[in-house]
């Protein structure tokens, strides 16, 4: 059986009372910005207890743990959406970030994150099985920055790293035959990879995203838990899959 880790990182809103102090703008905006950026009840989504998880307890506006900690390689950062934010997607401006506020963040928050990750990662792997990363996430069209990815978007977005692997294709087929509109690497793309993995590539630890448009669950009870119930379906599925 292989071991499955669900990697849920954006569903959280609280930020530390440290986090208001320099912030230039009404509360308001940031509160607003905290619940249009989150990914809201993707703890429920993928709250199947059996399986192991890591969750980040802050909101990603305080500290994104999926971005790079160099803003050099962080693609976003220049948008003040770097693993500290600056700036709302909107493109307001609601802090200075200076290089000890950002080292604080790192040492106290982020690199503690990866470091559970990559610890949960290598105790979970052994000889027989491999370790499949399940990163957890959800989508609105009102957060998409960039124009050219509002369009066609589906129910559901399979991302995942280099080429299509088998993991991936099965996610890609099991959620379609279960009717929903799904697309790769669109409107997001790629997989959480942890840092240890980054440095020393391991063939028994796989990753696969989960971006799930909030349309199809966010205002509806009974579609959320049909739909946590396809996931669960979907895990049990991969848990008992050979990957060679």
């Amino acid at each position: 059986m292989n071991k499955i880790l669900l990697h849920i990182p954006h569903f959280a809103t609280k930020v530390p009372k440290f986090f208001w102090k320099d912030v230039c703008v009404k509360k308001e905006i940031i509160n607003q910005f905290i619940n249009d950026i989150t990914d809201t009840d993707t703890n429920k989504l993928f709250g199947a207890n059996k399986y192991e998880k890591i969750q980040f307890g802050f909101s990603r506006v305080f500290c994104d743990v999926e971005k790079f900690a160099d803003d050099s390689v962080e693609t976003m950062s220049k948008f003040g959406m770097g693993v500290v934010y600056n700036k709302t997607n909107h493109g307001v401006q609601f802090r200075q970030v200076n290089e000890d506020y950002k080292q604080y963040i790192l040492d106290n928050y982020y690199y503690p994150y990866h470091n559970q990750l990559d610890a949960k990662v290598q105790n979970m792997l052994n000889d027989e099985n491999k370790v499949i990363i399940i990163d957890c996430h959800s989508f609105s069209k009102d957060i998409i920055m960039f124009d050219k990815k509002k369009n066609n978007l589906p129910d559901i977005c399979i991302g995942f790293n280099g080429t299509m692997d088998k993991l991936s294709k099965l996610a890609v087929d099991y959620f379609s035959k279960l009717g929903y509109n799904v697309k790769t690497n669109y409107p997001y793309d790629g997989s959480i990879i942890p840092n240890s993995i980054l440095k020393k590539p391991n063939k028994n630890i796989l990753s696969v995203m989960l971006e799930i448009n909030k349309e199809i669950y966010l205002y509806n009870k009974d579609r959320l838990k049909k739909l946590k119930n396809e996931i669960n379906e979907f895990l049990k599925f991969i848990e008992k899959n050979k990957f060679d």
